[in-house]
């Protein structure tokens, strides 16, 4: 045994053929080059049966076969979740290749002719082997990441939950404090370099406790918060929109009226922080137009709902479009803001199994498309 293989684990190598000699010589070729725990099967239905107790690392698979044929058994091992990243070589006779595209639509990875050949058959299973070494490896890498990130965000929820406590303490201190002053020391207010400052303590405090809710909501935004349930789209967006009415009043917005809307399987909270969020983004970022113009929209197709919210207002730069999703994303550093309320938006869309976009079609102002399933990610 070559010296770089004696310390590698043992790969599990599962043969499938009707012929036990063809079975003996996979097993010569391959022992004395690869470190390798055998298994044999010889039928397709065989093959299934030992694949529910045991899971190789490579499957070497005849074609042709009584009862059930090469073809089927990968298409029916490669339903089977725990079988699903298992490479499938088929070993097939030369007067077989027509079945050859059959067996790669059905999952099957690579193939070797009969005769084998000792250098051929090595060199494929390798390949195979060390592909499913790369996948196994990076979907323990992903486990990892998703693991890693649910612990920062539980960090984040946790410094943010436990730094707004003791904030809005000092903030009912503060209004404590300012109303004794008003009360026992009048003169102190009358002086107007110290009332300028005790009037940006508050602000301060406002500041800090939006920061902190902001933060929040992003950690949050990942989770639907209760089970999904079917929603009038038109009646929450209503709802959302009666919360601008101030912004209607002083000439910032219209809104131009809402169509008949879907229903939708969502979580109706989460779903008001999405349209709560678009809007007052159209909102802060006019520009010049005063008053903005937004407009809401639909439409169904067989794989999803798009509902859309558009506005006449500057736009996004085609550059720029990928980026306002990111966290702290902020390309007018002129308003203010933290730069995470689209990126929760994106994370509250995801969430519900769908996907937010801009349309890169719409010139004038910006469009922004949301893409949420027929049914409930939880059924």
């Amino acid at each position: 045994m070559p010296i770089n293989e004696q310390h590698q684990a043992i790969q599990k190598i599962l043969i499938v053929d009707d012929f036990e000699d063809n079975c003996l010589l996979i097993k010569d070729h391959l022992r004395n080059q690869i470190k390798c725990e055998f298994r044999e099967a010889s039928s397709g239905i065989a093959a299934l049966k030992i694949l529910e107790n045991w899971c190789p690392d490579c499957i070497l698979m005849d074609i042709m076969m009584p009862e059930m044929d090469g073809v089927e058994a990968t298409k029916r091992l490669k339903s089977m979740p725990k079988c699903q990243d298992i490479p499938v070589l088929m070993v097939t006779a030369k007067h077989e290749i027509d079945s050859l595209g059959d067996a790669f639509d059905a999952g099957a990875v690579d193939y070797i002719h009969k005769p084998l050949e000792r250098t051929t058959l090595v060199a494929r299973v390798r390949s195979a082997l060390r592909t499913k070494e790369n996948l196994d490896r990076i979907k323990e890498l992903n486990k990892e990441l998703f693991q890693k990130k649910q612990e920062l965000s539980s960090f984040s929820h946790t410094v943010s939950h436990d730094l707004k406590s003791p904030i809005v303490g000092a903030a009912s201190l503060y209004d404590l404090f300012l109303y004794r002053i008003n009360n026992e020391y009048p003169q102190l207010i009358e002086d107007e370099s110290l009332k300028d400052i005790l009037e940006r303590i508050p602000v301060t405090f406002h500041k800090m406790i939006d920061f902190i809710n902001t933060q929040l909501d992003y950690a949050e935004a990942g989770q639907v918060i209760r089970k999904l349930e079917s929603v009038s789209m038109t009646k929450l967006i209503k709802k959302v929109i009666e919360n601008f009415d101030y912004a209607e009043r002083e000439g910032m917005v219209t809104f131009v009226e809402l169509p008949e809307m879907p229903q939708v399987w969502c979580d109706p909270i989460r779903m008001l922080k999405v349209w709560q969020n678009l809007i007052a983004n159209s909102i802060k970022y006019r520009g010049s137009k005063n008053p903005v113009k937004i407009e809401f929209g639909v439409e169904e197709t067989k794989e999803a709902l798009k509902y859309w919210i558009c506005d006449n207002g500057p736009g996004i730069l085609t550059e720029h479009q990928d980026k306002v999703f990111e966290t702290n994303a902020r390309l007018n550093y002129d308003i203010e803001g933290y730069g995470f309320g689209l990126a929760t938006v994106k994370k509250i869309i995801e969430a519900h199994g769908g996907k937010i976009s801009i349309d890169p079609d719409v010139s004038d102002g910006v469009c922004f498309v949301c893409e949420l399933p027929h049914e409930s990610v939880n059924n």
